[in-house]
């Protein structure tokens, strides 16, 4: 037993799932609770100031991380281009965050839930993308057990919050939002010391931009259509259900972070192993990508099939009997699921070989697919249309990359 344990704390592989899910607990926890605690209408504007955080991580992780994630193995002055990319982060983090002030000031009636929540949504937006980038940078250099401390010290300032919000008779959305922005500072801090960025060998960040210029200008693209892609059916939503069907929407999303666990795994973990073998064979970068794939089938299978089967305890138990009518949702995200799962190891095929170009364009065919019927679909079936869209726009991107992978002979399956 003592062997084993000590195999499970040391193996890189079980301390990375482990990590991940610490990371998607927390999200998972603090999205539960304030589900509970907030009403309908409240947790739907909640949800929302998180959809739009996610927007703008998408664009900073295009053009940070994810180039970063592919390139790293290739980089031999290690420490200055990370340095290059800790300065870099930190500075379209905070243009993000005074774009963000500017529109608030212009005190549109379209923000006016937002407007007085603004201070609360800068420093949660602060604290979540710079987390993000943090995390998704140390596991790239493979430090795993530094991406865990991170994750573990959120996790533990994010509760304390979530039982001084329970704790407290009174307390707005506003200072929620500051308080969970406050938590990550013990992590970011810790990170600070553990990277140490300096502004060595500065001269060689004109190239390590150009790299970056030549990868981001189709992840850049690809982050705002894949993001539209994802949560047009989302926001659309919220704009002709509801912002409580919008809330609901997000809390079964939320659901699925037990799910998040395989994908984040595969996103993190998976590309940067399948792109440092790739640089020494096709095969090989092959075999790791179906070997990882087939292990990860049977827990994600089983996961599913106890969340359709469930549905409706699950979302009573998670929400509220508030919540109880859309226990069919839960059922159609498993659904949608499935097909995202086995989309995965194409997915990673396309990044590893840095076809961005095609990456792109599988995400403008889904958004183009999404735009022509959204209206129909949430007008004729409500929610249930929104996850039919989602499964539909999921095959046309799976079917195009599936496509681009044939043509340039890369068959993962045979």
């Amino acid at each position: 037993m003592i062997k084993k344990l000590k195999h499970i704390i040391t193996n890189s592989k079980s301390i990375v799932l482990i990590d991940q899910a610490v990371f998607s607990g927390n999200s998972f926890v603090t999205t539960i609770v304030l589900s509970r605690l907030l009403d309908p209408s409240d947790f739907g504007v909640y949800a929302s100031v998180i959809l739009i955080i996610y927007l703008i991580v998408s664009i900073l992780n295009a053009m940070i991380i994810q180039p970063l994630q592919v390139t790293l193995a290739t980089i031999k002055r290690k420490q200055s281009y990370i340095s290059f990319s800790y300065f870099m982060q930190i500075l379209l983090m905070l243009l993000a965050v005074a774009i963000m002030i500017g529109v608030f000031k212009l005190n549109l009636s379209i923000f006016s839930l937002y407007n007085p929540m603004c201070f609360g949504i800068c420093v949660i937006t602060v604290g979540f993308i710079f987390h993000d980038y943090l995390r998704k940078l140390f596991l790239a250099k493979k430090e795993i057990k530094n991406a865990f401390v991170i994750d573990a010290l959120t996790t533990l300032c994010h509760f304390g919050v979530l039982l001084l919000i329970y704790l407290l008779e009174s307390i707005s959305l506003n200072q929620i939002l500051y308080f969970l922005g406050l938590g990550y500072i013990p992590a970011i801090l810790f990170s600070m010391w553990c990277i140490r960025p300096d502004f060595s060998e500065v001269n060689l960040w004109k190239s390590y931009t150009l790299k970056h210029y030549h990868q981001s200008k189709w992840l850049l693209m690809t982050a705002i259509v894949q993001w539209w892609s994802s949560n047009l059916f989302v926001v659309a939503s919220g704009i002709f259900l509801g912002i409580k069907a919008l809330g609901a929407f997000r809390l079964v999303q939320s659901l699925f972070g037990v799910i998040n666990i395989l994908l984040q795994t595969f996103e993190n973990y998976v590309l940067p192993q399948t792109s440092v073998l790739l640089v020494k064979s096709q095969e090989q970068a092959k075999a790791y990508l179906k070997q990882i794939s087939l292990k990860t089938a049977i827990p994600f299978s089983i996961i599913l099939a106890l969340i359709f089967v469930f549905s409706e305890q699950i979302i009573v138990l998670a929400g509220g009997a508030k919540y109880s009518e859309y226990a069919y949702v839960v059922k159609g995200m498993s659904v949608l699921y499935c097909f995202i799962f086995l989309g995965y190891p194409i997915r990673m095929a396309i990044r590893a070989l840095i076809l961005n170009k095609n990456f792109f364009m599988g995400y403008v065919l889904s958004l183009g697919f999404s735009l022509i019927s959204f209206n129909y679909l949430l007008e004729k079936w409500g929610l249930i249309g929104a996850i039919v869209g989602l499964v539909i726009s999921q095959l046309i991107v799976l079917s195009y990359w599936q496509y681009i992978l044939i043509k340039n002979k890369f068959l993962l399956w045979k």
